[in-house]
């Protein structure tokens, strides 16, 4: 079924409340997707109740008149196949759903209600206050918050911007329930009404009926006035031209330049930003980022992204810095402004601009994992912004070629209007932010520094981009062949595979091409995998300026690491696609890093193996999981001695071994024919000269079945977390199966059990989460309020009570079935996400390339006395195999039999039965 949504022939209409309503007719769709935008975002706060309008959010999805019990409503949504969700931001709340297309008119009444006629509840909101507040410290620690809060300290303070927008206990105590109730009732009977809406909706009931039924469920809204405040500047004269020095809690150098802009909306048929962006952004030879890079004073360049709203708009340019960089920004400070002279002088070319287009229009007519929800919810924001036919032609237009508007983008981007941000350990800091305790200070920057940016030195390595060599002028789709629309064998000799599958589905002319090398000498050790993950990042950052140009033409590259060695896939347009895919090859099999790319690397891979021991507790716990339940996977704690001490002649010997003896395996799947298909795979065999070897074991840990191991991570976060994994006994169709179904059974009443009602914390949930393909449930929480063994002991108490009532959830087995076969059945959206399902099957070895289908055969066959088996089972201990890892934060140690303690990961690997 086709999802695509065409905006281009959306129909415009306005309640007589005027409300806004724009709808998209999608006779082929199998989800309705429905947003709903409200202006009423975090600037409309009171000043005396800063995160009103974020607790609103949170209230409205805990009892409407219709649906009175809390959260009722998306369990309703999620009975017609959808999800519901929602998001305050500055200017804007947003409220989002999809579900099967022939729900809309049973769902749209309950959305509306909800929207309508919530309850305020008291204690309700009290639940909600604590929920908040445990989201706010589950981020405490998060620098992207940090900084966001340092961002409203230093602009305007009164600008709403500044205001705090998330809320807590120190925010809501101030207020009584009642006193909250009473200023929640007036926020939304002021700002919930139908001036102050606007509705989006893709579907593919027809017209007439759909606007019968938004009339029916939206007309009753209250008229109301459009919220159509004036903000003063975001900031004034003395908050620009100044540099904010911030002390990350990462290990973390960068350095952002943020451009104070007006919001140009207007121009969105030239796009000036976008093209400004595009060529800030460039990363091949001449670039500002290969200029860098060569002095070694930055890693990664970011342009483009900001805050911005109605009134406002920041345009960021972000560094990734060196050490030396650091030392050296504003030399690079001035080379960005050498930069922006050269896009001044060359703002006249068109073929420049006109490229740029061709791009954008290539992206658009293939685009791929398009996400109708994400459209629509952006859609009925703009309506706020563009008139109907301006919001017809948002998608189709590309771009207008305008001089005038291209410079008058440029004339904001100068010294003086910038505000600089240099985030590091070692900065200078004399405050300390609100709520997240950051640290940081403020100071201006010379007006010597400004003079000299404002004319700054000709830099003859800097040029702008070169006519694209990897844009082709047709894209030309091959004739299908029959019996190539699957997986077929073109080569199967000693230490090397070759598969081949034409698209015969998308009809689109691009491909996906996958190459994976088991290799010994990179997956046998902990020394072996160090080495590795430095050559990797050495050979990425080798090959980055030199096919940036085949990247934003549309063919793509990524070469990563898996626990048996690594993958080389390449992606996008088929063309030319094999010539890149040799070329890499070429390198991967022939480039060797020096002493400098080695040192460079291996001080990277230790940040970031740092970093990751900062991850929030629940994520190192999923991550531990996986190092304990597959056999090649190691832990960053465990890396890091090692990354510490590995030499560059060591990694070098590790590189020898590794292409000396290894087994690679190549699929090629896309808008090729079998003639191309053979050429490219004896040339790809030419090039694995040395591949002799045999695929790599992809065992799992065999956990035992009655008694439960315990694994305790330690953990930098004030937070308690446990996680409580179930491991399958066979990774056979029927094992896999009744873990789907029970994960899916009991995802919602343990959400909220232990996060509604018992307030236990703020990451709360379940998940199937396989191995290898081997199944298995996880339950987790991650609180700020209670010790792991308290967690534990809900988790257990919340398991035995449900799996030994199993038969209450008789009656939503239909339902959960249903939604189940959805997922299991859903054709590929994409041809990439094709090509994946097919790679992967060809690495589980499943041949036959249907275990989806018949795993939905298998829930389709499942009885509900089948359940209830393997939930009797569950309970007596007697089917799965159990772990608990846990974080004991800031609360005392967690004490477990040591006989089933791991406190050794090496040891529990060299002693596990693996399946």
């Amino acid at each position: 079924m086709n999802n695509t949504i065409k905006f281009d022939n959306a129909h415009h209409t306005t309640l007589p409340n005027g409300l806004r309503v724009m709808t998209c007719h999608t006779p082929d769709a199998n989800e309705a997707h429905v947003s709903i935008a409200v202006r009423a975002g975090h600037f409309y706060d009171p000043n005396d109740c800063q995160g009103l309008a974020h607790l609103l959010e949170h209230m409205l999805f805990m009892g409407s008149r219709h649906f009175p019990k809390p959260n009722a409503i998306n369990d309703f949504i999620t009975q017609h196949g959808g999800t519901l969700n929602a998001w305050t931001g500055t200017e804007y709340a947003n409220y989002h759903y999809s579900c099967h297309a022939g729900a809309l008119a049973q769902t749209l009444p309950g959305f509306a209600d909800m929207l309508r006629q919530p309850l305020f509840e008291e204690l309700s909101i009290e639940s909600e206050v604590k929920n908040i507040h445990a989201e706010f410290e589950f981020k405490k620690k998060d620098d992207l918050r940090r900084l966001y809060q340092i961002h409203k300290e230093t602009c305007n303070p009164e600008h709403p911007f500044s205001k705090f927008s998330v809320g807590n206990n120190d925010t809501f105590s101030k207020h009584t329930s009642l006193e909250l109730k009473q200023r929640l009732k007036s926020m939304h009977q002021q700002r919930y009404c139908g001036k102050n809406l606007c509705l989006c909706i893709a579907s593919p009931m027809p017209q007439k009926q759909l606007d019968a039924l938004i009339l029916q469920c939206f007309g009753g809204l209250s008229t109301g006035q459009l919220a159509s405040d004036t903000w003063p500047p975001l900031y004034r004269s003395d908050e620009l031209g100044i540099q904010i020095n911030i002390q990350p809690l990462q290990s973390a150098k960068r350095m952002i330049v943020t451009f104070a802009l007006p919001p140009l909306q207007n121009d969105y048929k030239c796009k000036p930003l976008n093209y400004i962006s595009h060529l800030l952004g460039d990363e091949g030879d001449g670039s500002l980022l290969a200029f860098l890079k060569e002095k070694d004073w930055a890693l990664n360049l970011i342009a483009g992204a900001g805050i911005e709203g109605d009134g406002f708009k920041d345009f960021n340019v972000s560094f990734q810095l060196t050490d030396e960089g650091l030392e050296n920004k504003y030399q690079i400070l001035e080379a960005l402004f050498s930069y922006i002279k050269l896009i001044e002088k060359a703002s006249g070319e068109a073929w420049r601009y006109e490229e740029k287009v061709q791009l954008d229009t290539l992206a658009l007519e293939y685009e791929e994992n398009i996400k109708p929800l994400n459209l629509i919810t952006d859609y009925a924001q703009h309506q706020f912004v563009f008139s109907p036919s301006e919001l017809n032609v948002l998608r189709t237009t590309i771009g207008n070629f305008e001089q005038a508007v291209i410079l008058n983008a440029l004339s904001y981007f100068t010294p003086s209007n910038i505000r600089l941000k240099v985030i590091s350990k070692g900065v200078n800091v004399n405050r300390t932010c609100a709520f997240y305790e950051a640290m940081y200070s403020v100071e201006k920057i010379s007006k010597d520094t400004i003079a000299k940016l404002d004319t700054p030195r000709n830099i003859a390595s800097l040029a702008l981009p070169p006519p694209n060599p990897y844009l082709g002028s047709e894209y030309q789709l091959a004739l299908p062949e029959p019996g190539f629309h699957l997986p077929n064998k073109l080569i199967e000799q000693k230490g090397y595979r070759f598969w081949f599958a034409q698209d015969q589905q998308f009809h689109s002319p691009k491909g996906d091409i996958y190459i994976s090398f088991d290799a010994k000498g990179f997956s046998d050790s902990l020394n072996a995998v160090a080495a590795k993950r430095i050559w990797l990042g050495a050979l990425n950052d080798h090959l980055q300026a030199k096919y940036y140009r085949a990247e934003i033409a549309g063919l793509h590259y990524r070469i990563y690491g898996h626990q048996a060695g690594f993958t080389l896939h390449t992606r996008g347009f088929t063309n030319q696609q094999t010539l890149l895919a040799a070329q890499l090859m070429d390198a991967v099999v022939s480039f060797i890093p020096n002493q400098r790319d080695f040192s460079h690397h291996k001080q990277l891979q230790e940040q970031a193996l740092h970093n990751a021991l900062l991850n929030k507790p629940t994520n190192r716990l999923f991550s531990r999981l996986s190092v304990l339940i597959q056999r090649n996977t190691q832990a960053p704690i465990e890396l890091l001695d090692v990354m510490s001490e590995i030499s560059h002649e060591q990694m070098l010997d590790a590189q020898e071994r590794a292409f000396d003896h290894y087994f690679a395996e190549a699929f090629m799947h896309g808008n090729w024919n079998t003639t191309h298909a053979n050429e490219y795979a004896q040339s790809l065999s030419n090039s694995c000269g040395n591949a002799t070897g045999i695929p790599l074991s992809r065992a799992v840990s065999k956990l035992p079945t009655g008694e439960t191991l315990y694994h305790h991570v330690n953990c930098k976060h004030d937070d308690g977390a446990v996680v409580l994994y179930l491991q399958a006994p066979t990774a056979d169709l029927s094992d896999t199966a009744l873990c789907m179904v029970l994960e899916q059974m009991l995802a919602a009443p343990f959400f909220n059990a232990l996060r509604t009602e018992q307030q236990l914390g703020y990451i709360v949930g379940t998940g199937y989460v396989p191995h290898n393909q081997h199944p298995g449930i996880a339950f987790y929480i991650q609180s700020p309020e209670r010790e792991p063994k308290y967690l534990l002991d809900a988790m257990t108490t919340f398991l035995f009570q449900q799996l030994n009532e199993i038969e209450f959830y008789r009656f939503y087995w239909p339902t959960i079935q249903q939604n189940l076969l959805k997922q299991l059945e859903e054709r590929d959206l994409t041809l990439s996400m094709k090509s994946q399902r097919l790679w992967v099957s060809l690495g589980t070895q499943d041949l036959a390339f249907d275990r989806h289908l018949k795993l939905a055969e298998c829930v389709k066959n499942l009885s509900f006395e089948e359940i209830q088996v393997f939930a009797d089972q569950l309970a007596k201990r007697e089917r799965c195999g159990e772990i608990v890892l846990y974080s004991d934060g800031k609360f005392p140690p967690m004490h477990c039999p040591e006989k089933r303690s791991i406190n050794s990961i090496a040891e529990f690997k060299q002693k596990i039965p693996y399946h």
